[in-house]
């Protein structure tokens, strides 16, 4: 027994260093990535392109480039009056708009940022620029909470997820946090009506991370899931029937990104409306819509049932994206229109139904006309057009008006497939090129071949 013993020892001293391998890593994580993460073909098409250029981090993080390693944050100075237009529109209909703006990964997470990937991320230069972001969305109206603290002190646990875009639900919950102490500073907040509520442990989340399955595309390899503890926001006490109840009028509406919006899965919830209900003790009818871009869930709530104009609801709190630069001038020919109602609550002035015809790309159709003998004079005109398209699929498309002194007014509509299609509006360029000009006629351009006959009305109001 013993000479066997002394053998077995032997072989298990003699093996030591194999059985070591094939339980310690055969390389630093670094040996997963690749030199395709800094080819910019990788980043062509699809998701890629919001994925330029995978840049890994410390402890198994990975960021992205041109959005987490970004120290550029505002809104580019002509639109900055626009916006002020937006809040005021809002305004005028007594709601008041919260924007809960979310700081990037890198600024939250730069103890992670690796000096050889960090494309010239620069934390004093990037919270000098989201200081002055916020200060802009305040010098239009918005009330924006101050969330420079948090961005000083990081909270634990993570913010973000290590390897995926969206925050964690201890992210959602500090941000909710603090939206909910600037906003009970409001002398607003005491007109709301206030209801309790608890959170409570959920599911786990596992998340592998949008970061690391571009890794796997380009590498072939990725980094695995990490865990992090779901929550989810009940009413307080025993009465669960509070659970179905629907308000005819919500008084509190949340709009923004997949970070806010609630899905069916229980596994990409962060429950940031959740924790805002039991903050500030309000009931929330959450529209925040997944992939809709920096203004698609607002735009699609001002063109639903769920919202009128005659009936405004009290707080829109807009969750938004430190690297969204609200820039698009379309972005507020379409949103102020829709907070008015629309031609519903407008004065038509013309209007016209044509047939819509199979056509192919760079074909164009005359869907409004100004001309001949019921010519109106259009000049200067402060208005706006309201366009039905019966294909509520089609979402894609140019829209060129056409106007006496030979200039046309060209926009591109490029409607996520989340938001809803059918209506849009267009208010009526003021710019330059335009003034003293009479509007002649307004075209349809499709960006891809039209192959049904459809519909589409279009009219004119101010």
């Amino acid at each position: 027994m013993k000479t066997s013993y002394l053998l077995l020892t032997s072989l298990l001293l003699l093996a030591a260093p194999a059985l070591r391998a094939a339980v310690e890593p055969p390389c630093a994580l670094d040996c997963l990535l690749c030199p395709g993460l800094t080819d910019d073909a990788q980043y062509a098409e699809g998701i890629m392109k919001s994925m330029k250029h995978i840049a890994p981090g410390k402890d198994s993080w990975l960021f992205r480039s041109e959005v987490d390693l970004s120290n550029d944050f505002g809104i580019p100075p002509a639109m900055q009056p626009q916006f002020k237009r937006l809040i005021q529109a809002f305004a005028a209909k007594h709601v008041q708009v919260v924007i809960a703006v979310q700081p990037t990964r890198g600024m939250m997470h730069r103890d992670k940022v690796r000096a050889d990937s960090a494309y010239g991320f620069d934390f004093a230069s990037a919270r000098r620029n989201l200081a002055r972001f916020l200060d802009q969305l305040r010098a239009g109206g918005a009330l924006v909470p101050d969330i420079l603290p948090l961005v000083d002190t990081p909270p634990q646990p993570d913010y973000f997820f290590r390897r995926d875009h969206h925050w964690t639900p201890s992210g959602a919950q500090a941000t909710a946090r603090i939206v909910a102490e600037a906003v009970q500073q409001q002398p607003f907040y005491a007109g709301l009506t206030k209801k309790d509520y608890r959170t409570e442990p959920s599911v786990m989340v596992p998340k592998d991370g949008t970061m690391s399955r571009a890794l796997k595309k380009i590498c072939g390899n990725n980094y695995g899931f990490q865990y992090v503890r779901g929550f989810q926001t009940v009413p307080a006490g025993d009465d669960l029937s509070a659970l179905f109840e629907e308000e005819s009028t919500p008084e509190v509406i949340l709009v923004g990104t997949s970070n806010s919006a609630n899905r069916d899965d229980d596994t990409k919830n962060y429950n940031f409306d959740g924790y805002l209900k039991e903050y500030l003790g309000v009931d929330i009818l959450n529209l925040a819509l997944p992939g809709a871009g920096q203004e698609g869930a607002l735009l699609n709530y001002l063109q639903s049932a769920d919202y009128s104009p005659d009936a405004p609801p009290k707080m829109i709190i807009w969750e938004l994206p430190a690297s969204f630069h609200l820039e698009d001038p379309l972005l507020y020919r379409q949103l102020l229109p829709a907070i008015q109602g629309g031609c519903a609550k407008a004065e038509v002035l013309a209007g016209q139904q044509t047939e819509l015809p199979p056509l192919q790309v760079n074909q164009r159709l005359e869907i409004f006309s100004n001309s001949g003998a019921q010519r109106l004079d259009l000049t200067d005109l402060a208005g706006f057009l309201d366009i039905r398209l019966s294909d509520k699929n089609l979402k894609d498309f140019y829209l060129i008006t056409y106007y006496d002194n030979g200039q046309r007014d060209k926009v591109w509509y490029r409607r996520e497939a989340i938001v809803a299609g059918g209506q849009f509006y267009l208010q009526l360029s003021q710019a330059e090129a335009y003034r003293s000009a009479n509007l002649l006629s307004v075209f349809f351009e499709p960006t891809e071949a039209l192959t049904e006959v459809g519909h589409v009305e279009i009219k004119l109001c101010r």
